[in-house]
């Protein structure tokens, strides 16, 4: 029975992910006249030749190549395939400046290094990448360069405060060291400590903020 390639290439992929004992998630079918490659990462010789069995078992398929990669080399692929898709969600992120996040990963752990301008910035490109499929953690250790904090910064946090609703009737006390600000009394509930620590963020020359208030 002849199909048309791109046919044949779907039913192959589709027999692939209907066997329960394969991952076909990272394998790729190419089929040409009949003859399908089959390229990608498994984690075992077993499935290798599971995968290559499966294929076999369509009908139209003349001939299977199987040049699927195991073990060690499998995971190199697959950190590869993972570290692509990192670097095209931070392109897609608009809160992180272009080229600004460097992506490495190694054993599905995704490593961000890189300059940012602020805390936000760092926050959306840990964002950014948590979403994508195959990761198993994110070491965040990217630093934020910004400019010289103001004298009055603790000032301006405490203003910023009090005109915040959800911090109306707590008390909160801010104090700084250099660029590092912290924050000390009680708020009524978490969403409200969390507001504070983003005030504080959003001050000017911001490097570090250590929260020390307690929920009442």
């Amino acid at each position: 029975m002849n199909k048309a390639d791109s046919i044949l290439e779907h039913d192959v992929q589709d027999e692939l992910g209907w066997d329960v004992l394969l991952d076909s998630s990272d394998i790729a079918v190419k089929a040409d006249n009949g003859v399908v490659t089959l390229t990608g990462a498994v984690y075992s010789y077993e499935e290798l030749l599971q995968a290559e069995d499966d294929a076999w078992d369509v009908s139209g398929v003349k001939q299977v190549n199987n040049d699927l990669l195991v073990g060690p080399a499998a995971e190199a692929l697959i950190d590869e395939k993972i570290a692509d898709a990192c670097k095209e969600a931070l392109e897609a992120a608009k809160g992180v400046p272009k080229g600004s996040v460097t992506v490495t990963v190694s054993d599905g752990w995704v490593t961000l290094t890189g300059r940012v301008r602020n805390h936000f910035q760092r926050v959306a490109a840990k964002l950014a990448v948590s979403h994508v499929a195959g990761i198993r953690g994110v070491d965040e250790n990217i630093t934020i360069v910004s400019d010289p904090i103001p004298s009055d910064v603790s000032e301006r946090i405490t203003s910023a405060l009090k005109r915040s609703a959800l911090l109306e009737g707590t008390s909160v006390q801010v104090s700084n060291m250099g660029s590092t600000i912290y924050l000390d009394g009680e708020v009524g509930s978490y969403a409200a400590r969390r507001k504070a620590e983003d005030v504080a963020w959003s001050a000017p020359g911001v490097a570090d903020v250590v929260d020390r208030t307690r929920i009442a």
